[in-house]
Formats: C-alpha cells, structure tokens, sequence
C-alpha cells in the first residue's frame, strides 16, 4: 500500500532558450523531484545533444533524465540522434517516430541502446499489445484520459507487466497517480503545472518529488463551484 507515486518533472520546450529549460530543471529539482524529462527539436543531432549537455552539466548526474522527440523523426533520423545521446545515460528516448508506425518505432528500438517510452497516442490494450509484441518499447505511457480511463488502463499495466515493462502514465497526474498507485510495475507518474486554478478544489499535494494519493472518494477531485459553467463547450 502507498500512499504517494514519484513524479518526474515534465517540459523544456521547443520554444524554450536553453537558460529556461536549465531554470525549469532545477525548480522541479528544487520541488525534489529526481527526474526531468525535456523536447529535442533542432534538426541537427547535434545541436540537440548540446542542448541535454547543458542541462546534464546543470542538474549532474543524480538526477534521471528523458528527452522526448514528440514523433518529430523518421527511422533513420531518429537512430542518428540516439546514437549522439547514448552517452548520456538517459532513463528513456520518447516518441521517436509517428505514434501509430509500431513497425519504424521497433525498428528504433532495437537499433539503439537508450530505452524507448511510448504509448500516449495509443488508445486500446491492443494496439499495447502490438507494441509489447514487437519489443517497440520498455516503457509504455499510456493515458488516462485518452486509454478508455481507469479499467482500461489498469488493464494495458498489468499487460505491460507480463512482458516485463513499466508504465509511465501520460500527463493528467491528478488522476494518472491513481493507476500508478495500483500498478507494481509502476515507474513515475507525469506533473507539469498544466490547470487552471478555478477549476478543481483540493488538488492533490506535491510533496519532496511526489504525488500524494487523496483520501476522498473516488478519484478525489471536486470542481470549484461554476467551473462547470465557465469551462463548457457548446
């Protein structure tokens, strides 16, 4: 039984000068989170290597780190960059290809020495299935929101476990943290600071790097009063 989930601090964006990501690395470091997870989208390999240099150099070495290529790649582009990253001992290598080309994201896969995380694109236990079966990924990062929500993705983790891989849950950590929780092969649940504040009441606590789990019913999020209103479509 737990009663909070590790989260890794998630964003260094395209748009991001290298001074902002190095800045946003560390205030998540400084929440204690101990892993961070940054795009790469400069067209040269290399320039993309200095940019996780940087930030590498920033944090040092305890601190895990990520990139995520955001399907901006082909096969071959996307082996070219990992290669110039593999000394950089990074925890995993993000979307490399189109989400929904199992067979180039395989093909990447086992061409390359940085584990591969995939799934947020992916919407059913098949299409994991598909991904499991060709070795096209160890972490699998599927979506609460996206992944039929909770049954379902409860169902893609203990498949994933089977095939000995972690899950890594996609964004929305205030209900993301409720899967992970339930799940041994569990890894980190995602936080960015992504919603409104006159949106949902008593979100859940972010503690030394973690989520930790609410006690209330269900999933534990209430909408502040006219959120409902304010926020409707149509």
């Amino acid at each position: 039984m737990t009663d909070r989930i590790p989260a890794y601090g998630s964003g260094g964006w395209a748009k991001y000068g290298i001074k902002d990501v190095i800045s946003e690395a560390e205030r998540y470091v400084g929440l204690g989170c101990r892993y961070y997870k940054m795009k790469i989208h400069e067209p040269d390999p290399r320039a993309n290597r200095e940019r996780v240099l940087a930030v590498r150099k920033a944090l040092g070495d305890d601190v895990g780190m990520m990139v995520d290529v955001n399907q901006k790649l082909d096969v071959l582009g996307a082996i070219r960059q990992a290669r110039v990253l593999e000394d950089l001992d990074l925890v995993w290598y993000e979307e490399p290809v189109l989400a929904d080309d199992l067979a180039a994201c395989a093909e990447v896969a086992q061409a390359i020495r940085i584990p591969v995380a995939t799934g947020e694109n992916a919407y059913t236990r098949w299409e994991f299935r598909d991904l499991l079966e060709r070795k096209a990924a160890r972490y699998l990062m599927p979506d609460v929101c996206r992944a039929n929500g909770f049954s379902e993705t409860l169902r893609i983790g203990r498949l994933a476990s089977a095939h000995s891989a972690l899950v890594s849950p996609h964004v929305v950590h205030e209900l993301s943290l409720h899967v992970a929780a339930a799940l041994p092969n569990s890894f980190l649940v995602e936080y960015m600071e992504w919603m409104p504040e006159d949106l949902f009441e008593s979100l859940p606590a972010f503690q030394n790097g973690a989520i930790v789990i609410p006690d209330r019913p269900g999933h534990g999020l209430a909408l502040v009063p006219k959120a409902l209103e304010k926020y409707r479509i149509g």
